[in-house]
């Protein structure tokens, strides 16, 4: 998952920190879901923690979906980096899944 460079570590998000180790976790094969959600139950509630799960799940399945049917990135997405993201994560080969 690439999160970015912010100027301060929430990102301008009122706990921006805990959501993004939160999604991280969730995301990332080795990182400690246990842990992230306890800290995000901590700072903004189990039903804030729940919509927060649901939002990354539901960006993961679009992206998923994506590329399975080899779409592409927009000008603005590949122009700001996008594509060069995709090929330092080996991700080029996703679109190659729909033949």
């Amino acid at each position: 998952m690439v999160t970015g460079q912010a100027a301060n570590k929430d990102g301008g998000v009122a706990c921006g920190d805990v959501l993004r180790r939160y999604a991280e976790a969730i995301l990332g094969p080795d990182a400690d879901v246990v842990k992230a959600r306890s800290e995000c139950i901590a700072a903004l509630g189990e039903d804030s923690t729940v919509q927060a799960a649901s939002i990354v799940a539901s960006f993961d399945g679009i992206n998923r979906v994506a590329d399975a049917t080899g779409i592409s990135l927009d000008p603005e997405t590949s122009a700001g980096g996008g594509e060069q993201i995709i090929r330092e994560l080996g991700y080029e080969e996703l679109g190659a899944a729909r033949s």
